[in-house]
């Protein structure tokens, strides 16, 4: 698959955010206006079984307090869906994961907010399941089927 991807010049970066709204928002926001990318795809643990696709961001008003002990300085955010084509995707795939419409009240959802208002909807945000709810090998293998996916529908 990594083989596919730098064959269509894709660039992959990987970039650890803090669990603080105001750093992550900034990273974000600078990250599309100096970077340029076509695309973001951001990763995130949660507690269930299969990698959740988050498709959209429901309206929020954010309350939890990041480590810093602040909630964003604009914390009340729309809705807001992927421009990705994230339920043909889940289908290609197939049950090792599933299409999501709610990614939460707090960062994980916070980025895709963030991202998705930043890059002109063109976000993912993929919740993968802890290492000891499904060994990691096997996330593995199905966020690059979705990579795989993603990019792949962007061809058609």
């Amino acid at each position: 698959a990594v083989k596919q991807w730098y064959q269509r010049r894709v660039r992959v970066e990987f970039k650890k955010l803090d669990v603080v709204y105001d750093s992550t928002e900034q990273f974000i926001k600078e990250y599309w206006a100096i970077g340029k990318p076509d695309l973001t795809i951001h990763l995130g643990v949660h507690p269930g079984e299969n990698v959740a696709v988050e498709c959209q961001c429901n309206e929020t008003v954010y309350t939890r307090l990041d480590v810093a002990g602040k909630v964003p300085p604009a914390n009340t955010w729309p809705f807001m869906e992927s421009s990705l084509p994230l339920k043909d995707v889940v289908y290609r795939v197939g049950e090792e994961c599933k299409l999501s419409r709610d990614a939460g009240t707090y960062l994980c959802q916070f980025v895709l907010h963030c991202s998705l208002t930043h890059g002109n909807g063109k976000s993912v945000f993929l919740h993968v399941p802890p290492v000891n709810t499904c060994p990691a090998g096997e996330t593995v293998k199905t966020v690059r089927k979705i990579i795989t996916e993603i990019f792949s529908s962007l061809t058609r």
